[in-house]
């Protein structure tokens, strides 16, 4: 019976090509939530952006500079002093 090293998935993860390819995924993602996002983008600054870990790449969907409204924008919200309205799934769509 065939076994595997436990350490496997630790030693593949920090090989240089892949950590390479799994930024490149994370790029090529966030061009696709974007094009979703400028699709809906109306006024505010909500923008996508990538930003990476050790061995990992984030696609973000970032209102830090406007109402910080990014689970909203996303997701939709119920009611409020705004209304209710459906999210975008920018992010969603993009993976």
């Amino acid at each position: 019976m065939a076994t595997v090293n436990p350490r496997c998935n630790d030693i593949v993860a920090h090989l240089r090509g892949v950590i390479g390819a799994v930024h490149d995924t994370a790029k090529e993602g966030a061009a696709r939530a974007e094009a979703v996002l400028a699709a809906h983008h109306h006024e505010g600054h909500a923008r996508i952006t990538v930003t990476r870990g050790s061995v990992d790449s984030f696609v973000n969907l970032d209102d830090t500079r406007g109402d910080r409204a990014a689970a909203a924008i996303e997701y939709g919200r119920s009611g409020g002093r705004s209304g209710a309205s459906q999210g975008i799934n920018a992010l969603g769509a993009a993976f």
